[in-house]
């Protein structure tokens, strides 16, 4: 994980970066809520009952602590868990990796537009915005990782559910692609076994 900003020049985008904290937040959670349906944004937006907004509650919870773990820029540990509170729920949402892990990225863009691009060349915080930014890029891989082991799990906990299905007998029918077969057709499906999944062997 890339070291805390030190020197003085970064300390400068540091102090600005915590300036515009609040606002910054604000902006990055509604565009993570943009990224659902326009009826889904309305009601994130007007339903403030964590019980009855879980997903909402999801969103608001964990992007402004995220955003001071990027700050401190030193703790793998509590950017993952912050990433799974997110991941987790798109990963379940059936979300594709890319629309799974880009709330990530959405943060770039929330900075580049609070931070004036004047500011930014006046003040000689071009280089250390994009030093921020490579923190950001390390986050989605993080991001990544988090979703492709809860991926993992859903498809797990299928199989073992599957499984554990009474029909589930001995030999050919242990197949889970002659299984499927024999579901999706009602109870006519071939006696051919595929071996594809090695269980009917």
């Amino acid at each position: 994980m890339p070291e805390a900003l030190k020197n003085s020049t970064d300390m400068n985008l540091e102090k600005l970066l915590i300036k515009k904290r609040d606002r910054i937040v604000d902006k990055w959670i509604d565009s993570v809520q943009e990224t659902y349906p326009t009826e889904t944004v309305e009601f994130f937006r007007h339903q403030r009952n964590r019980f009855a907004n879980p997903i909402g509650a999801a969103i608001s919870e964990t992007m402004g602590p995220l955003f001071d773990e990027l700050l401190n820029g030193n703790n793998q540990q509590n950017i993952s868990s912050l990433l799974d509170n997110m991941v987790r729920i798109r990963a379940v949402q059936d979300f594709e990796p890319s629309g799974a892990v880009a709330i990530v990225f959405l943060l770039k863009k929330v900075i580049r537009d609070e931070l004036k691009k004047e500011d930014i060349e006046k003040d000689g915080l071009f280089e250390d915005l994009l030093e921020f930014e490579s923190r950001i890029d390390y986050c989605v891989l993080l991001a990544f990782d988090v979703y492709m082991g809860c991926r993992e799990t859903i498809w797990k906990n299928k199989l073992d559910d599957f499984k554990k299905r009474p029909f589930v007998t001995e030999g050919v029918d242990k197949c889970l692609s002659y299984m499927l077969k024999q579901e999706q057709k009602q109870g006519k499906g071939t006696e051919d076994c595929c071996n594809s999944c090695g269980l009917g062997e």
